[in-house]
């Protein structure tokens, strides 16, 4: 793999690694991109915050299904 990478070639191993894991090169060569790439950091950045939201979302989802239900807010009584 070469030394240097594009934010787009950055952008699809970062996507790629979130289904199975890439080379060792690949993911040093990516990690070098990401430190000099401002652009790429934050979208780094991004899919962390959404993979939190999407963890915090799947436990509150979880834990609403396990509740017993409880009378509707919205109805009159």
């Amino acid at each position: 793999m070469k030394n240097t990478l594009t934010c787009r070639e950055a952008a699809r191993l970062l996507l790629e690694d979130e289904d199975h894991d890439i080379t060792a090169a690949e993911r040093v060569t990516l990690q070098v991109h990401v430190r000099i790439c401002f652009a790429c950091e934050r979208f780094v950045a991004q899919l962390n915050f959404m993979r939190r939201a999407t963890k915090a979302w799947r436990k509150h989802s979880e834990t609403d299904a396990d509740a017993p239900a409880g009378p509707d807010p919205g109805s009159p009584g």
